[in-house]
């Protein structure tokens, strides 16, 4: 396995005067898509059985999402200060969570009672059933990094799942207009989250443009190409990838920071997705890692118990 190192992106940078800045998540069709996504890169892959599980927990979330009951939104006072001070709408360090956060793991948790999964997922679904509402705000923080205590991995993953349809449901809602820029641009103006991947689109008017993604809400914001989506460098950035395996996703490594980040690119896969490819893509983050370079954002979804 090796890699190949090149010191420009290979394709054309995007045209486009003035790409829109965000991109809102679409929450009928965005767990789903993913969940068909995870399953089609399952098969043949080393990773099968857990791609597959996971393919199953993003079900779970599409229909926790359906069933969501109402929950608060940021206000124009809310919105205002935002602006003026250059911070996320919906800041996950800050934002009140309501209670339909835990009416989404419920529903996760319910959805997923009888599917098969590892012993540890198990062991996680069923102490969360049992945890009362503190118990579990408390797992929120953690995940979220409010807390500084690092969450049992498996915990970890079923709470970053609610949690995910809780952010994407609010982010959707918002008026894209309402989102601005914020003060480090390599985090979600939206919640606040550093990006888990970006993707260079490849349809219409947005073709070669790239955006980066965030884990939490779902949304997508602009981003130039060619510079780090960590430190904002442009300087040492290269592109790696896993001899004789797609094209589509690549690894943006910085020499800068000593970091990299996944790049998806719809044009080589259209039916890329890239919270979901970039999970997919372990050998990837192997290769790159023995290389010396550190992931910029972890994976949610990646826990160490993943067989």
């Amino acid at each position: 396995m090796t890699a190949k190192r090149v010191v420009a992106d290979p394709t054309d940078i995007g045209t486009v005067a003035q790409p829109p800045f965000v991109r809102l998540p679409d929450i009928n069709t965005l767990f789903n898509r993913r969940a068909e996504r995870l399953k089609a890169l399952a098969d043949g892959s080393a990773l099968g059985d857990y791609l597959s599980f996971m393919s199953t927990v993003t079900r779970a979330q599409a229909a926790a999402m359906r069933g969501l009951p109402a929950g608060r939104l940021p206000g124009a006072d809310d919105i205002a200060f935002s602006h003026d001070n250059k911070l996320p709408l919906l800041d996950r360090l800050s934002w009140r969570r309501d209670s339909s956060w835990l009416a989404a793991l419920d529903g996760i948790l319910d959805s997923l009672a009888a599917a098969a999964m590892p012993a540890a997922a198990r062991a996680a679904l069923e102490e969360l059933k049992q945890m009362d509402a503190a118990e579990r705000e408390t797992c929120a923080d953690q995940v979220l990094g409010i807390d500084d205590a690092v969450p049992e991995p498996a915990t970890a993953c079923f709470v970053s799942a609610a949690l995910q349809v809780y952010w994407s449901r609010m982010a959707a809602l918002l008026e894209p207009k309402s989102v601005r820029p914020v003060e480090s641009p390599v985090t979600c103006p939206v919640c606040g989250s550093p990006p888990v991947a970006s993707v260079v689109l490849a349809d219409g008017s947005l073709q070669a443009v790239r955006f980066l993604c965030c884990p939490l809400c779902a949304s997508q914001w602009y981003y130039v190409r060619i510079k780090c989506a960590n430190c904002t460098s442009t300087k040492g950035i290269a592109y790696q990838h896993v001899a004789e395996q797609s094209q589509a996703i690549k690894a943006e490594t910085c020499d800068e920071c000593g970091t990299y980040t996944k790049i998806v690119y719809m044009e080589k896969d259209p039916g890329a997705e890239p919270f979901a490819d970039d999970l997919a893509s372990v050998a990837l983050d192997i290769l790159v890692g023995e290389a010396g370079w550190a992931r910029a954002t972890p994976h949610p979804f990646l826990v160490p118990a993943a067989p």
